[in-house]
């Protein structure tokens, strides 16, 4: 292990090891046991709820290990960031590699995610749990997901997924499309909703999709205008002014849950402002 990543640990480490008393949450992603460490109350009751619908009991030693924290609720001082500037975008993404480790730092967000290969330990802390925007609550730890579905042949991909136990769509598209539209008016019917925004592809033999997380992000007006049977059940009502609408299937529609299915096609949705009436072709 090179220097710097063996610095880079040790200070992530003693960040960690000083922010509290920890919980640990396990669940199976992508056929996968993945074990959620939190030494933060705060962060634990904003992340996991978008993973509820993956939850295992505790068993097997997991494959994957995540360290969660916050300075702003433990009081702890931050771990070591790379140098950026504080008035980046929210998606703004500094990336580093010091092998073993991958990287990456939302300096818009406070975010640091890093990922250990070798070890199947990461880590991930951001500045407050109590300002983090709730789209990303809703979809948390994206790059180390993203990195680590990699090695094991899944591809993290921007789109939403619904079907039976027997194979379903993936549906592809730019924002704007109506992705997120399509999976949610599913909430309510007979189908199986795995995500709404990203999911992970594996091309098998045979194509697979596994979710990833049970949230739900929409406009507001959206909300209120083609899925007003959702108003109820969303979980920031009282942010929709400045930010999507969020909900989370797994509180409210658990029987259309699941951890993944068969793909069976892919579904590209196109919005047309002359027809109400839905077609597919």
């Amino acid at each position: 292990m090179e220097a710097a990543a063996a610095d880079r640990l040790e200070g992530l480490a003693a960040s960690f090891a000083c922010a509290g008393d920890v919980v640990a949450r396990d669940y199976v992603v992508g056929g996968s046991r993945v074990s959620l460490r939190f030494a933060s109350d705060a962060l634990r009751e904003r992340i996991a709820p978008a993973f509820a619908h993956l939850a295992a009991p505790a068993g097997d030693a997991p494959e994957l290990t995540v360290n969660l924290w916050d300075s702003a609720s433990t009081g702890m001082e931050p771990p070591p960031r790379p140098p950026a500037a504080s008035d980046e975008p929210a998606g703004a993404l500094y990336h580093f590699q010091e092998p073993p480790l991958r990287g990456a730092y939302q300096a818009g967000l406070e975010a640091l995610s890093i990922l250990d290969s070798e070890a199947g330990v990461a880590w991930y802390w951001v500045a407050s749990a109590f300002e983090q925007p709730s789209w990303d609550q809703a979809c948390p730890i994206r790059q180390i997901l993203f990195w680590w579905l990699g090695s094991r042949g899944y591809l993290q991909v921007h789109g939403a997924a619904v079907g039976t136990p027997s194979g379903g769509v993936l549906v592809v598209g730019p924002a704007g499309s109506g992705k997120s539209t399509v999976a949610l008016a599913c909430l309510g019917t007979d189908l199986l909703y795995a995500g709404d925004d990203y999911v992970a592809v594996t091309l098998g033999p045979p194509p697979h999709v596994a979710s990833l997380y049970n949230s739900g992000k929409l406009e507001a007006s959206h909300v209120g205008d083609l899925l007003p049977h959702l108003l109820p059940v969303l979980a920031n009502p009282d942010r929709v002014d400045s930010e999507k609408a969020i909900l989370y299937a797994e509180q409210h529609f658990p029987q259309q849950t699941t951890s993944g299915f068969p793909l069976a096609a892919l579904l590209v949705p196109i919005v047309r402002a002359d027809r109400r009436e839905p077609q597919i072709r």
